[in-house]
């Protein structure tokens, strides 16, 4: 068995996926998704959390959702999504993360990083 518990969830995530969908996300969705993301990748953040946020992600990255990203309110779903575990987490959000947040930028990551 695999020490890695995440593996499962990882093969059906990629950065690439991540970036090309959060490049059509409004402005507040995608500060949630990117913040949530930062949190995921920060090692402090216990693995109960960590599973939370895959959840949510893939299905924000996924393209079949409850409202087809298409409409005009297709958003709204992954909105509502990324909200609730937002307000879930709350605790677990710095201000430093939120500042990173403010930096990423479409196809470059966190503070100029490539990814």
């Amino acid at each position: 068995m695999s020490t890695d518990r995440f593996a499962n969830f990882r093969r059906h995530y990629s950065d690439s996926a991540m970036h090309r969908k959060m490049g059509k996300l409004t402005d507040s969705l995608r500060e949630g998704a990117i913040i949530l993301l930062l949190l995921l990748r920060d090692p402090d953040t216990p693995p109960m959390v960590k599973l939370l946020i895959v959840g949510v992600l893939g299905y924000v990255i996924f393209p079949f959702d409850l409202l087809p990203d298409l409409l005009p309110f297709g958003f709204t779903d992954d909105l509502a999504a990324v909200t609730s575990v937002l307000l879930s987490l709350r605790h677990h959000i710095t201000e430093g993360l939120r500042q990173q947040a403010k930096k990423w930028r479409p196809g470059l990551g966190v503070q100029g990083e490539t990814s």
